[in-house]
């Protein structure tokens, strides 16, 4: 039995697995690397995740779950999650998706999961599982989650975030930066934020790169590299605006992967790309900073997502609030923000 403790410091997973998931367990480590990295096995870690096969889910088990519910709905196919769920006389939660053959057989107070899935049909549940739980941890402890792309500054090494709401163009910013002006990648969707020896640290999260083909297309290069991954993107008939999923493996194949999991956040960009007209560059003054800071959709509140707190596992039953912590958001306040409306990527310096 393969057992492993990962880690970012602040969000601890620990990962069972026996001989026949051996091979999903190596793809969740390499998903969420460099995020979680190995730790020492110190301390009571958040979540506890045992993978075994799928047909390790009992039928009398799946008797059992009889109540129907949504984990998790969206457009991008192959997201929606619905399972049924039930109980077991010794209090032991289920929960069964038939469709994917995906089980979970969870310890509530003990927030430990048997997950029974195979390679193949389970990666999408085992992964929204880790993903959105650790965001909960992280919020109850007081991590700021931004809604933000990341890319490493060439110069310096520390990470610029490219923030905004959905639609603001942050996908399509952050490769023009990696592809076109040689800073590096470290993170596509969201960046924790968290104040550690008095500075502002930012630490990158795992995703599963959901890119429109407007921004693919500004990027011959990576839709070659991407090879039948994108190949939506070479037909004409398809909008700018719609989007296609990419798999990890082969995102960072193409694009790389950040060098490290964790780094200083030096400054906050603010595209715009819908705006129609040649790109400008302004930094923002304090006042608008502070507008900015006070607008939740630039942060994400997982306390508020079903996909976070479906199975009751604490914090899920603590109570919280759209409210970014005290010493983040004075350290937020300090470094430059740049809004930068138009067509084209810059992150002046």
């Amino acid at each position: 039995m393969m057992d492993s403790l990962l880690t970012n410091s602040v969000f601890s997973l620990r990962l069972r697995a026996g001989e026949a998931s051996q091979s999903l367990a190596t793809r969740l480590r390499t998903f969420l690397s460099p995020y979680l990295w190995i730790g020492t096995g110190d301390g009571e870690p958040d979540l506890t995740v045992t993978l075994r096969p799928a047909d390790g889910f009992l039928p009398a088990w799946r008797e059992r779950c009889a109540v129907a519910m949504t984990i998790r709905e969206t457009y991008a196919i192959g997201f929606t999650l619905k399972v049924r769920r039930g109980t077991l006389d010794d209090g032991s939660q289920l929960a069964w998706d038939a469709d994917m053959r995906v089980g979970y057989r969870y310890d509530t107070a003990r927030r430990e999961v048997e997950f029974h899935g195979d390679e193949t049909t389970s990666f999408i549940h085992l992964i929204e599982l880790v993903r959105y739980f650790g965001l909960l941890v992280e919020q109850s402890k007081g991590t700021a989650i931004l809604h933000s792309s990341a890319v490493l500054d060439a110069a310096t090494g520390g990470v610029v975030a490219i923030a905004g709401i959905k639609g603001a163009g942050k996908t399509t910013t952050m490769l023009d930066l990696v592809l076109g002006q040689g800073h590096g990648y470290f993170s596509g969707d969201k960046l924790l934020l968290d104040v550690v020896d008095g500075r502002l640290r930012a630490r990158g999260w795992p995703d599963y790169p959901h890119i429109g083909l407007g921004s693919l297309r500004q990027h011959p290069g990576l839709v070659e590299r991407l090879g039948d991954e994108a190949a939506a993107a070479l037909d004409p008939s398809r909008a700018d605006a719609d989007k296609i999923l990419i798999t990890p493996e082969a995102f960072a194949a193409a694009l790389g992967r950040s060098p490290v999991g964790s780094g200083w956040l030096e400054r906050i960009v603010l595209p715009e790309v819908a705006v129609d007209e040649a790109l400008r560059s302004r930094a923002l003054r304090g006042e608008e900073i502070d507008d900015v800071l006070r607008d939740p959709r630039i942060f994400e509140w997982p306390h508020t997502f079903v996909t976070s707190t479906w199975h009751g596992m604490p914090p899920a039953d603590r109570a919280m609030e759209r409210r970014v912590a005290a010493p983040v958001a004075a350290a937020l306040g300090t470094l430059p923000w740049i809004s930068t409306p138009g067509r084209a990527a810059l992150v002046p310096a």
